[in-house]
């Protein structure tokens, strides 16, 4: 694939992933699938800005580069306990999960899944190395997307076995 038909798709499928968390949040009565939804709908604008920023680059036949974007990377459990923060700060009980709730993580889950999947094939097919990067970088992105929504899918269905299995409490005899 060129590397501009690479940026259109990358492009258009970052705005879909923008617009569906935008319009999921606006569902979504649960605090917590709101306060991910919302970031993740911050993060996809975050590489929407990067994605164009390269397009402009290579249209103008200038070699492809973006903002330094080593900075941006946090782990995923470091990311879901800062939205988890968040979501308790805006609500004292975090509302029940609905159907249409899971419904729109799990149809999240899988944009995310097929995104990273994409960016992660592209690698290979390019020969630029700041390209490599920078697909390196949403593929990474797109992954910890993943596990922020698959955890935040364990925890409001399952919140005992969430923390059971995330901060593995240790039990003592006596």
């Amino acid at each position: 694939m060129e590397l501009q038909e690479l940026l259109q798709r990358a492009l258009k499928m970052e705005e879909d992933g923008r617009n569906f968390y935008l319009e999921g949040a606006g569902r979504v009565k649960n605090q917590l699938a709101k306060e991910v939804l919302n970031h993740l709908a911050d993060d996809e604008l975050d590489h929407i800005e990067r994605i164009k920023e390269g397009y402009e680059r290579i249209t103008k036949n200038e070699p492809f580069a973006t903002k330094e974007i080593q900075g941006l990377k946090r782990s995923s459990r470091e990311y879901f306990e800062n939205i988890f923060t968040e979501a308790q700060k805006k609500s004292q009980e975090l509302i029940k999960h609905e159907a249409e709730e899971l419904d729109i993580l799990k149809t999240a889950l899988d944009l995310e899944s097929k995104s990273h999947q994409f960016y992660s094939e592209q690698i290979g097919e390019q020969s630029d190395e700041q390209v490599k990067q920078f697909l390196d970088f949403l593929a990474s992105e797109e992954y910890r997307h993943y596990n922020l929504i698959f955890n935040t899918i364990q925890y409001i269905t399952n919140p005992t076995d969430w923390y059971y299995q995330e901060e593995k409490p240790i039990f003592e005899g006596g």
